[in-house]
């Protein structure tokens, strides 16, 4: 039996045991994922303590995933203090901690991501308004003019905000926010010296960013539209109207879908390339076709199908589809969060060097990327120097990037004190809902634009 067998089986204890279940909502999800950690399900524990051994296996033995690029989940060997993901809570962190380090052979504690169901995504679908549900799917859009099906742009001739200088941050993970709030935290990122900001819009919905957009824009601030949905589904109503509504204001850039290789935005199921294909696919061609630039991606650097896999896997099935020309236009999502690794090691930071190599093998040439989520965050405030190190220092690299590294962005800029839900994110936020804020924010204030 191939490790991947055995893989599935364990997802499917994990579906079981309640650590994630695909019938219900965002919020119920996030909560019975919370209660199984909570309570120390034997069968969750277990499952991911076998997790682990699939994964030093195969890491000794490359030969016994699947071929066909099986979901894999990386760990690495990591010293105090622990470092943790967005979605986990300091406790969820050492629970897992304990598990995985009974397959370590120094007793070492591994790296820990996102669990399927405490990832961004799924403490971001609690904030959606409901969907419209009458508007008519993406799937029925007409394909590209032979306008937009022209020759590929050069990475030179994508839009980039005057004096670019790579450094992003994620909004508010909400869909919409008072003009209040807005203001506030607009002016807190031109004072930090940030040029490109990755904001959420619910599904198609039109006029709610309107203000948030042409803040940004009068800011010198591009802005990054994830047009959010609840997980992997066709986005109901007329994204065409959308995306010609927003490119008058300004917006270029619209990232559709989130984190593919994650069983969170897979209602539960295993991660599938030519699911999110045959989603992305008709919604890229309506993005397109009215002016603006859609986003692939972004993967998941803890998703349960390896990001690198997963992404060489989709570019190949869109040239086996016959639609890699959607790409001319398109550029790449990623989420580079980095733990407490330097900003060199490919595994944090700097994967899209990972990234561009696969994208150079599949096209022949780069795409775009754009960092719609990164950074580190700690358990404790004893650890907040050595935070706010790792984050500045992936904002310095931005001074001397490569052609293709568009932006790096830190999540998140506020939460509770810009009208956010969900106290999970409250830690990593810049700015904290008693007016107080991270020393990070004074560091990135002091940061020059050569990033001294």
């Amino acid at each position: 039996m191939e490790t991947s067998d055995l893989r599935s089986d364990l997802v499917a204890l994990l579906n079981s045991s309640g650590v994630f279940n695909s019938t219900s909502s965002g919020a119920a999800r996030l909560d019975a994922a919370s209660n199984a950690w909570s309570s120390n399900s034997f069968e969750a524990v277990l499952a991911q303590m076998l997790l682990k051994i699939l994964d030093r296996l195969e890491a000794s033995d490359p030969s016994a995933t699947s071929p066909s690029g099986t979901a894999t989940t990386r760990t690495a060997a990591t010293a105090q203090p622990t470092w943790i993901y967005p979605g986990q809570t300091a406790a969820q962190t050492a629970g897992a901690k304990t598990a995985s380090a009974a397959t370590s052979s120094t007793g070492t504690p591994v790296w820990v991501y996102p669990t399927p169901a405490t990832g961004a995504a799924a403490a971001q679908q609690a904030y959606a308004a409901s969907p419209a549900t009458t508007a008519p799917a993406v799937a029925a859009a007409a394909a590209p003019s032979a306008a937009t099906a022209a020759q590929a742009l050069n990475l030179v001739d994508y839009p980039r905000p005057p004096a670019d200088n790579g450094r992003g941050m994620h909004w508010i993970p909400t869909v919409s926010q008072s003009p209040e709030a807005v203001d506030r935290y607009v002016g807190a990122l031109k004072a930090m010296h940030i040029k490109w900001v990755t904001f959420l819009n619910d599904g198609t919905q039109i006029g709610a960013n309107d203000h948030l957009v042409s803040q940004l824009k009068a800011n010198g601030i591009e802005p990054v539209m994830r047009v959010y949905t609840d997980g992997l589904r066709p986005i109901d109503g007329d994204l065409g109207a959308l995306v010609r509504h927003y490119r008058d204001l300004g917006v270029a850039y619209f990232q559709l879908y989130n984190e593919p290789n994650h069983s969170v935005e897979n209602a539960g199921q295993a991660p599938n390339v030519d699911r999110y294909l045959d989603l992305w696919i008709p919604a890229a061609k309506v993005v397109t076709e009215n002016g603006g630039l859609p986003g692939f991606g972004a993967l998941s650097p803890g998703g349960e199908f390896k990001d690198t896999e997963y992404l060489d896997q989709a570019l190949a099935g869109l040239k086996a589809r016959g639609e890699a020309g959607l790409l001319d236009r398109a550029w790449l999502s990623i989420h580079n969060y980095q733990g407490d690794r330097p900003v060199e090691d490919v595994e944090g930071f700097a994967r899209f060097k990972v990234y561009a190599d696969v994208v150079q093998r599949q096209l022949g040439r780069q795409l775009p990327m754009i960092g719609t989520e990164g950074g580190t965050f700690t358990a404790g405030p004893e650890d907040e120097p050595r935070r706010v190190k790792l984050v500045t220092d992936a904002y310095r690299y931005m001074a001397n990037r490569e052609p293709y590294n568009f932006a790096y962005s830190y999540w998140v800029v506020a939460n509770a004190a810009g009208g956010g839900h969900d106290g999970a994110w409250e830690t990593q936020a810049l700015f904290q809902a008693d007016g107080s804020h991270s020393p990070l924010v004074d560091a990135l204030t002091s940061l020059d634009e050569s990033g001294r």
